[in-house]
C-alpha cells in the first residue's frame, strides 16, 4: 500500500509540477487577470482510485484567496490529498498538503509549504523561491538551483490551465518538490469525451512524462471549455491503474454537480 500511495503522491508532482526557456516563454504571453480560467473560491474535489474499483483517497485543488501573504502580493493556492474509507482505517492514514503563494503578475510561486502526515508522524517544510537568483531555499537549510520559470506542484497545475492546448503541441516544464527539481515533458494529444463523477466533459488529453526517471507516465485531461479544469488523471503502475477523477466543482458558495452546465469565470478583484 505504501508504494501505491507514493505513486498517488506522484500524480500532483508529475503534472504535475520550466527550463530557462520555459513554456510561458515559448510564444505564450502571460494571461491578464480577467482572462484566467479560475476564480478565488474555486474548489475542485477528486476521488483517487486504484484498479478501477478501490477508492483509496480524495484530493482537492483550491484557490483560497488573493491578498498580501508574507509581505508580498500573492494568490493562495492549495492541494490536499488523503486516504479515505477502508484504506485509511485498515491500512494507512496518510495526508498531504501543498500550499503555494503565487505572484499575481508573473504567476510564479515565491513561497511553498508542504506538510505530510503518515500515521502519528508529521513532517513540515517551507520553500522560498528566488527566481532572479535561481535559488530555492528550504527551511531545512538546503538550497536547490531553479530556472526562471520553475514552479511547484500546485502552481504548475494552475499554470497548465492557462496554456493554449493545440493537438500536437509540446512543452517542457521545470517543477520543484521538497527534494529536487524535475523536468516534465508534456504532449497535447486529441480531444475526447471524458465521463467523471461530476459529469461528462469534452476534454483535451495531455501526456506527461518526467525526464530521466522510471516514474509512471501520466495522462491528464483538461476540460475543453473556458475553465480548463483537470477532470481526470491516469497513471499506469505495475500493480494497476491509478485514477484521479473529478467528483465535485465548487465556485464561491455555489456548488456545480452533474446537472450544472460549464461556464467561464473571472477573478474577483
Amino acid at each position: 500500500m505504501r508504494r501505491r500511495w507514493r505513486a498517488i503522491g506522484l500524480i500532483p508532482l508529475m503534472g504535475l509540477l520550466a527550463l530557462e526557456l520555459g513554456s510561458s516563454r515559448q510564444g505564450h504571453s502571460r494571461p491578464l487577470w480577467g482572462e484566467l480560467p479560475f476564480s478565488v473560491g474555486e474548489r475542485l474535489t477528486y476521488t483517487i482510485s486504484w484498479a478501477h474499483y478501490v477508492v483509496a483517497g480524495e484530493m482537492t485543488l483550491s484557490v483560497k484567496g488573493r491578498g498580501r501573504f508574507f509581505d508580498r502580493a500573492g494568490v493562495h493556492l492549495e492541494l490536499r490529498a488523503q486516504t479515505v474509507g477502508p484504506v485509511r482505517t485498515l491500512l494507512r492514514a496518510l495526508e498531504e498538503q501543498w500550499t503555494s503563494y503565487v505572484d499575481p503578475q508573473t504567476w510564479l510561486p515565491y513561497r511553498v509549504e508542504h506538510s505530510r502526515r503518515d500515521g502519528d508522524r508529521r513532517t513540515d517544510i517551507a520553500i522560498a523561491l528566488d527566481h532572479r537568483s535561481g535559488i530555492a531555499r528550504l527551511s531545512t537549510g538546503r538550497t536547490i538551483a531553479i530556472s526562471p520559470e520553475t514552479r511547484d506542484v500546485v502552481a504548475f497545475l494552475y499554470h497548465l490551465r492557462t496554456l493554449p492546448l493545440q493537438p500536437g503541441k509540446r512543452y517542457r516544464f521545470s517543477v520543484l518538490s521538497e527534494r529536487r527539481r524535475v523536468l516534465i515533458q508534456a504532449h497535447v494529444r486529441s480531444r475526447a469525451v471524458v465521463e467523471t463523477r461530476a459529469g461528462r466533459f469534452e476534454a483535451m488529453e495531455v501526456a506527461l512524462r518526467v525526464e530521466g526517471t522510471d516514474a509512471p507516465r501520466l495522462r491528464l485531461w483538461l476540460s475543453a471549455d473556458s475553465r480548463r479544469m483537470p477532470v481526470m488523471i491516469i497513471a499506469q503502475e505495475a500493480l494497476g491503474e491509478i485514477r484521479v477523477e473529478l467528483a465535485e466543482v465548487a465556485i464561491g458558495t455555489a456548488t456545480a454537480g452533474r446537472e450544472s452546465s460549464p461556464a467561464g469565470s473571472q477573478w474577483r478583484q
